[in-house]
């Protein structure tokens, strides 16, 4: 399957109607206690993370070496740039199974964890994004009560590709039918 095609499938299954099923029960019972309970939200959260995972808000992150080192063989000397790339690292077929598929529940307890270096979408160590934590709770709330609340159709039949600006976009807006649940 071409890198596109793999792209719009994904893109699919992320409008797929079971797991949107799965995320309005989930706003459902969460709401039951009179507001959103995030830790009630961990289908809603695992989808959050496996859409990060496949489309890292950093495509792209740089950082000059502190000093002198061997990377992967090679050399690297004091101030050189490095890039890493979230958006390869995330899809390497040696660090997630089924790189290329939405599957929430990798993010699911029993499956254990990702590797700390293996997953990255808002970087790592000290200069990790400092808005992360409250970006990822953001996200889920408002993705539950979108969900919660209306069923989202993907209309479009063409492919929506990423675009590495600053931060991973979309090269165009992809059209939606959105509907009262």
């Amino acid at each position: 399957m071409s890198e596109t095609r793999a792209q719009f499938s994904v893109l699919k299954q992320t409008a797929d109607p079971a797991a949107q099923e799965q995320m309005a029960a989930e706003a459902r019972a969460a709401i039951a206690g009179g507001g959103l309970e995030l830790d009630k939200l961990k289908f809603t959260r695992a989808v959050l993370d496996e859409t990060m995972r496949l489309y890292p808000p950093a495509f792209l992150i740089a950082r000059a070496a502190a000093g002198p080192d061997i990377v992967a063989g090679r050399p690297v000397r004091k101030n050189d740039v490095v890039l890493i790339s979230p958006w390869l690292l995330h899809r390497h077929e040696k660090l997630w199974q089924d790189p290329a598929a939405f599957i929430p529940q990798r993010f699911l307890p029993p499956a254990p964890p990702p590797d700390r270096f293996a997953y990255l979408p808002f970087g790592v160590g000290p200069r990790i994004c400092i808005g992360a934590h409250f970006a990822l709770v953001e996200a889920t709330l408002a993705l539950a009560e979108i969900i919660g609340t209306f069923r989202v159709t993907l209309l479009d039949k063409a492919p929506v590709m990423p675009v590495g600006i600053v931060t991973t976009q979309p090269d165009r807006s992809p059209m939606f039918s959105i509907s009262p649940r």
